[in-house]
């Protein structure tokens, strides 16, 4: 082999080693830069795959006064109803009276009527078994009333004031304080309860003395406190309770104000 043959193998060779030394190093930048382009698109804000911001955590730190407060009776001592119902407050014309009831099973009732707003039973419920696991049996008598029940009812007892000599228009103011005017009574709403003795004689009882005890733990408030007719136009009923929420019937027993001055507090 010649001399100038020799040398144009070398050289040849030199570059087919430079050639693929070029091809490994493009091919490597090429690497490079494909991962950095990568990153780049992971990292975009705008990307709806990438992680969520950490919302989990912070509803995890929302004020427990913000939530559902559960007793150990499985009531929500935080849920309230509020309606002020008496003869200055009569509800609407429209006023929707059994659009929300539920009937009381036979074993809680000894009166004719049976019906609750369905919302309120499991208050009502929870407290008379409560009752009864302490030795006191409590019955619902009056619960939910119709404005027709609450007529008749209103009237019976305008005749038993006349009975009694009591003058036509005093025998109508009286009979009010005794029995609503169909329109202002709380058993319209379905939120309002009479038990056992829708009497005077209620009064002492191992019943009343529970109900005044513990009621307020269920949501429930003598509506009728003695000697605050001046304020509720209603004669004292040792009888008679009406549901507001836990934690409102709570504040109104502590401060010893009527639902009417509570409502008027609020306001």
């Amino acid at each position: 082999m010649t001399s100038k043959r020799k040398q144009a193998i070398i050289r040849r060779r030199i570059f087919i080693c430079v050639c693929i030394a070029v091809i490994v190093m493009a091919s490597a930048l090429i690497g490079v830069v494909i991962s950095a382009i990568s990153k780049a698109v992971n990292s975009d804000p705008a990307d709806t795959s990438a992680p969520a911001a950490p919302t989990d955590k912070a509803e995890d730190t929302i004020p427990y006064e913000d939530t559902v407060s559960i007793n150990e009776y499985g009531l929500d001592t935080k849920y309230e109803r509020l309606i002020l119902v008496n003869p200055d407050n009569p509800l609407p014309e429209d006023f929707d009276y059994e659009g929300n009831l539920t009937e009381i099973p036979a074993e809680y009732i000894n009166g004719s009527l049976n019906q609750i707003d369905k919302d309120i039973w499991p208050y009502l419920k929870a407290m008379m078994d409560k009752a009864l696991e302490d030795g006191v049996r409590l019955y619902v008598r009056s619960p939910y009333r119709s404005y027709s029940t609450q007529q008749m009812l209103y009237n019976n007892q305008v005749n038993k004031q006349l009975n009694l000599g009591v003058e036509e228009g005093e025998a109508y103011i009286k009979a009010a304080t005794i029995v609503a005017r169909p329109g202002t009574s709380e058993h319209h709403t379905g939120l309002a309860v009479d038990f056992n003795i829708a009497d005077i004689s209620f009064e002492g009882t191992e019943m009343s003395d529970w109900l005044k005890a513990n009621a307020q733990d269920f949501g429930f408030i003598l509506r009728y406190p003695e000697n605050k007719t001046d304020i509720t136009k209603v004669i004292y009923e040792p009888w008679h309770y009406r549901f507001v929420g836990i934690d409102a019937a709570k504040e109104i027993k502590e401060l010893g104000v009527t639902f009417e001055e509570y409502m008027a507090k609020s306001n």
